[in-house]
């Protein structure tokens, strides 16, 4: 049977910020942030220069010029202070992991390149910004744009293009970014004149000792002419992923660790990367990683096809410094601050501010589970016990804009993301994290893997899996879905009675349709951990062409909390996947 624990706790006010659950305005103790468009927190030691991961071979350096219409390439010269000063890094910049003479690219040298680096104490890769750079705010720091005329890639070879990000506000890892050209690594120094600085006032000319914060990715998704986002790696280990038609919406990582514990997060980054260069028309771009942490490193390999839903098919290959107790695998970052169920302490023209509205899970024994998201009032977790689990994702299902009426975030347009492990993951859990968030900006809800076996130190694990970024939820599986849940608190009626609580779940989709016409036969399997279930009904919605379910919680004894469980037959068939949620009394 799947099982949830819950968790709940009053604690000091606390603010998340982009990598990590840390500073003011959230009520999480001793964890990091979960938002990495708002703020990465530096350690309270900064490293004098970027950390040299490990030893190889040096690259040759690009220095990017403008490209033409006619598809003109980066110009490509041999390393060398004085060709690569010009546009590239002072002898000022941050080392480069790579020392030697230029190599050709094998993904071994980045698996050699994590292991290599666990045996070695680890370095802080945060640096100390430019007071100027560090201090902006996010809008101020939006106004850094890439020029686009000079992106990398030849577009007479591939629809691909890459951008990169400049560093500023939280975002204080130097990044060291290589292409793959024709088989050989080709490192781009950082250069200023790559950047737009808008109405910020800042002098590109003060940051040339810089180092990149990340990377974007475009792609036609839209049509032959677009030049659409496609994806985007900036922040910790953090990235985003997009489709045909969907906008910016919630995040993946490559790494949790400890997230929601006792000893506050461990925040992986991303330190390093490899691009290669699609030529031919090739319909999808692979991209590698190198992670580090105090604890953990790691060799990334991401496929990216784009198109109505496009995916990333990722391997992992990490190595232990030490033992973890946590350890989070294909994490998913979502915002949930109010829906339909309830809108406690907010005054909002809008009716909804979520960038996910669930937990889709199909777990290893085939059954489908959904679970609303909430933005509670203590922190909560939420575990469902598994063995080689299907499937999970976040998900965005309310695609109808009049619910959200949002014109700039455009929330209904927003994808989710469901993962989909490859080969047999074991046993573990599905972990759910919901956090208290005063505000949007806060991406408050977390979904994770934890294997049961904890990693130990001197230990390797190997991972695969997709994401896939989607609009349309329905093509998971072909049960009906529960489409809205909407609660109510209830008044005792006399002395004698108990207050209860009231839910009203709204499931279409499926074959309802079909065994609505004998709406009779329907019925609704409710269940309850802790207090009494009454007054369970069932009656066809035809605004929806589906059903409505409406059922009283009542708690009976002393229980705090309870688990709950609905779903929809006709006769003994099972028509609907497993709607679940917690409930605190």
């Amino acid at each position: 049977m799947t099982q949830h624990f819950q968790q709940h706790m009053t604690l000091p006010l606390r603010r998340v910020f982009a990598g990590a659950i840390a500073s003011a305005m959230f009520m999480v103790a001793g964890m990091a942030s979960i938002h990495a468009q708002e703020n990465e927190p530096a350690p309270a030691e900064q490293s004098a220069e970027t950390p040299k991961p490990a030893s190889t071979p040096a690259p040759t350096t690009v220095v990017p010029s403008e490209q033409t219409a006619s598809g003109d390439q980066p110009e490509q010269v041999e390393t060398s202070p004085e060709n690569a000063a010009e546009e590239a890094t002072s002898s000022e910049a941050p080392k480069q992991s790579n020392i030697s003479k230029p190599v050709m690219f094998d993904p071994a040298m980045v698996t050699d390149l994590a292991r290599n680096l666990a045996a070695q104490p680890f370095e802080n890769p945060h640096r100390e910004l430019p007071e100027a750079l560090s201090t902006l705010s996010a809008e101020e720091y939006a106004q850094i744009r890439f020029k686009s005329k000079r992106a990398f890639f030849n577009p007479a070879e591939t629809d691909f293009s890459l951008e990169l990000f400049h560093p500023g506000t939280m975002y204080d890892v130097p990044v060291t970014i290589n292409l793959v050209r024709d088989g050989e690594v080709q490192v781009i120094p950082f250069s200023v004149g790559l950047f737009d600085f808008g109405k910020t006032g800042l002098s590109g000319n003060d940051f040339t000792t810089q180092n990149y914060a990340g990377f974007r990715l475009r792609y036609p998704l839209s049509d032959v002419t677009s030049n659409d986002e496609l994806t985007r790696f900036l922040g910790a280990s953090y990235f985003r992923l997009q489709g045909q038609g969907q906008s910016i919406g919630q995040m993946a990582r490559g790494l949790a660790i400890d997230l929601a514990g006792p000893t506050g997060e461990e925040i992986p980054v991303f330190r390093e990367f490899w691009i290669v260069e699609p030529t031919d028309g090739a319909d999808t771009i692979t991209v590698y990683a190198l992670l580090d942490s105090e604890r953990v490193t790691g060799a990334y390999q991401f496929d990216i096809t784009p198109g109505t839903r496009s995916q990333a098919d990722i391997k992992a290959h990490l190595f232990f410094r030490d033992g973890v107790e946590k350890i989070g695998i294909a994490p998913l970052n979502g915002m949930f601050l109010f829906g339909e169920q309830r809108r406690r302490f907010f005054d909002d023209y809008r009716g909804e501010v979520h960038s996910s509205d669930g937990l889709l899970i199909h777990n290893g024994r085939g059954e489908w589970l959904w679970r609303p998201l909430e933005n509670p009032e203590h922190l909560q977790m939420s575990a469902f016990l598994d063995e080689n689990p299907i499937g999970f994702g976040l998900l965005q299902r309310d695609r109808n804009f009049d619910h959200y009426q949002d014109l700039e975030r455009r929330f209904d347009q927003q994808p989710g993301y469901w993962v989909t492990p490859k080969g047999k993951w074991g046993k573990g859990h599905i972990e759910l994290v919901e956090i208290p968030s005063p505000s949007e900006t806060n991406d408050n809800i977390v979904a994770y893997w934890v294997p049961e076996t904890k990693p130990a130190a001197g230990g390797e694990m190997q991972v695969e899996y997709s994401v896939t970024a989607t609009r349309d939820g329905t093509g998971l599986h072909g049960m009906s879905q529960a489409t809205d849940t909407r609660i109510q608190r209830l008044a005792p009626q006399d002395d004698d009675d108990l207050a209860g609580t009231r839910f009203v779940l709204n499931f279409a989709g499926g074959d309802l349709d079909y065994f609505i016409k004998d709406a009779k036969k329907l019925r609704a399997d409710i269940s309850a951990s802790e207090g009494e279930v009454r007054n369970i009904r069932i009656m066809p919605d035809p605004e929806n062409g589906g059903v409505r379910v409406m059922f009283d919680l009542v708690n009976t004894s002393d229980a705090t909390s309870s688990n709950l469980r609905a779903f929809i037959l006709y006769q003994d068939t099972v028509l609907s996947e497993t709607w679940t949620m917690p409930w605190a009394f």
